[in-house]
This record gives C-alpha cells, structure tokens and sequence, in this order.
C-alpha cells in the first residue's frame, strides 16, 4: 500500500479536520510530522483526543523573530524518521523551514514523489531574490505536483512556471459545520440573548493577532471616528500591540470597542453568534481562515484587497465587501458605513452566506484536492 508522508510546521487545530478526513477517505497509509508542538505566536490548545491520524513531532530548537512575524524551526532526525517510515509520497506546507528543503531533496535522492502544499501568493510573497528564492524557485520547478490554497496561489505557482495540469486547487478551509452548528444553537439560547444585550445593536468583530500585519490599528482608528452609540466593535485575540492599542482607546475614551482577550476555539463561536460583520483589514493575508469561520456563523464580511481567501469566496456584496488596502482607513470606513446603512440587509442573508460556506468550503471538499493530487501520482 501507498504511504504518504506530510510535513508541516505544527499541527493546529484547524489543520486536524483535514488531516482526520484525509486518513480516513485515503487508500494509502498516512502520517504527519510537525516541526514543533506550537509556535510563540501561538496560544492554541490542541485537544489530541482528536486526532486520529498517525504523527510525530521533531525534536529540535523553535524561536519568533517579531519583526518579520516568522517562526524558525531548526530540527534534527528527520532524515531518520522519513527513512523509517519510507513514504511514497512526501508533502510539504511551503518551503520555509530547513525540513522542507531536507524533504525535498530526500525526495529527489530517494526517487520519492514530492508535493508542494502552497499557500503563497503574489500579494504575500517576500523573499524575491537572493539564495532563498533561487532555492524556493528549484522546488517549485521540480515538485511532482501542488495543492493549493485557493486561486491566489495557484496563479502564484504559475507565475513561477509550475505547469497549469499538476496543479490541484482546494480552498483553505476549517471545519465548517463546528461553527455553523454552534452558531445556529447558541443563537437559540437565553444566554445568547442576554449576552447579546450587552453590546450595543450593529456589532462589527475582529479576530486576529495583534500585530502590525493584521491591520488592527486600522481599525481602531476608524472606529474612533465611527461616532455612533448604536456601533460596537469586539475585539478578539492578543499580541504585542495590546497595550497601545488599550491605550489610544482609553485615551480618546472610545466606549464601544470590546477587548476579550485570546479566546480558543471551542469558544470562538459566542462572539461569532453575536456579531453582523467580520472585519478583515489585514495588510498581508496569505489566506485568513476567519473569514471561512464567519461565513459559516453568517457573517458579512468586510476584508481588503491583500486577503487571499475573499477572491474565491467573497461572491458579490451578499457576501461581503472587498476594499482596496490603497486607500487605507478611507477605503475601511466607506465599507463600515455601507454594512451601517445597510444591516437589515446584511442580517436577511445571513442564511445563505452559511449555506454558501457549508456547500463550498467544507473539509471534505479540501480534503479532495489532497486525495486528487495523491491519487495521481504513479
């Protein structure tokens, strides 16, 4: 039988989904290697009681350089483990870690096929020239195959000459029906309608790291200039612009921003439950699964043009808006002001953004982009 072998930085808990339905559905044997257990930007809990696939994580040495929002990972054993397990098919989630590049070239040495799992695209794509991207470029070259994240992606594997029929187009996804699930239960409830008292009527939601990357500043600045008490902004999550940005809302004494602090998964559906909008306005997004887990809690969505996800699933402005990231807080506050103006709108179609999201982004559908590309391979 087949085996087939993924590495990838950790394993989070919206990657166990995919991985479970990719081991159950597959006619092959299968297993993933993490780099680490978690990363520093990271407050994840993993509940392992959940994972039903077969894994193990390397030993080695895991540090956060801020600046550039890049986790390194600097591991040994991975030759011992990949010659151990002596996969068919190694898989790889990029190629920006030294363990990707040691699987590649195990790969090529050991006549083994080679999957790149991109999720890079031309709006996020850094490392341009230099030795890195010679290196990136050789394994884009000459990988077997590629799963994508979207078709963002895919045009970015083109641009870099990988032949259009070896590519595999999936759409990035989570676990679709927890949220949707979750959601329609919690709305259901007389907590849900006590805790929804307590904001006030339009509630625009963040979820996200606090970090220059994710566009949070943005944001708060346009919500200080949203002067309506009847507009509340929760704002979820945590990181290293906590203080500053706790500080420029006390000073302008900004009394409809809501800080909740990191809140993990199992948990993230109450503020999804309470919320109209989600509010995307990061400055670079490779793809943004939050903007996946609000469609699936009926959401609208307002993102800007550097998310990679809103081009395949923002439909039309059922769905939500996207604004050009040129135009900065302008382009941001026109959007706010449109869902403002339009909420009875936003709110009717609530329903058909969470069945868009169940139908079409669901983890059966990604996980058929793995099983495709698998399956293709001699």
């Amino acid at each position: 039988m087949k085996k087939v072998l993924i590495i990838t930085n950790i394993i989070s808990p919206y990657r166990i989904p995919l991985f479970n339905h990719i081991n159950t559905k597959g006619d092959f044997k299968f297993k993933v290697i993490a780099l680490a257990a978690n990363e520093k930007n990271r407050n994840w809990k993993v509940n392992k009681n959940k994972i039903e696939f077969n894994y193990d994580t390397l030993k080695g040495i895991s540090f956060f350089i801020q600046k550039k929002d890049w986790p390194i990972h600097i591991n040994y054993g991975l030759h011992r483990m990949i010659r151990q397990y002596d996969p068919d098919v190694l898989i790889t989630s990029g190629y920006d870690s030294i363990a990707y590049w040691e699987a590649f070239l195990y790969s090529k040495l050991y006549n083994k096929k080679f999957i790149l799992w991109n999720g890079s695209t031309l709006l996020s794509s850094k490392e341009n020239t230099g030795i890195i991207a010679q290196f990136k470029k050789f394994i884009i070259k000459h990988s077997d195959r590629y799963i994508t994240y979207g078709s963002k992606s895919k045009e970015y594997l083109e641009n870099y000459n990988a032949k259009k029929r070896d590519i595999n187009v999936g759409l990035n996804t989570v676990n679709i029906d927890y949220f949707y699930f979750k959601v329609e239960k919690y709305r259901n409830t007389n907590l849900y309608l006590q805790e929804r008292a307590k904001y006030p009527k339009i509630i625009f939601l963040f979820v996200g790291q606090f970090i220059e990357r994710k566009g949070i500043k943005e944001l708060i600045d346009v919500a200080e200039k949203i002067n309506n008490k009847d507009v509340g902004f929760i704002i979820v999550g945590d990181g290293p612009l906590k203080k500053n940005l706790e500080r420029f809302v006390k000073k302008h004494n900004l009394k409809n921003i809501y800080f909740t602090g990191f809140i993990q998964k199992n948990n993230l559906y109450k503020y999804y439950s309470m919320a109209d909008v989600l509010v995307v306005p990061s400055k670079e997004e490779v793809w943004g699964l939050v903007v996946n887990e609000g469609l699936a809690s009926g959401n609208y969505i307002i993102a800007s043009d550097q998310v990679g996800s809103v081009y395949d699933v923002i439909k039309d402005n059922r769905f939500g808006k996207i604004y050009s990231y040129d135009e900065r807080s302008n382009g941001l506050k026109k959007s706010l002001d449109f869902c403002i103006n339009n909420i009875k709108n936003i709110r009717k179609n609530r329903n058909l953004r969470s069945e868009y999201a169940r139908n079409n982004l669901n983890i059966e559908r990604y996980a058929q982009s793995f099983l495709d590309a698998i399956n293709s391979l001699n």
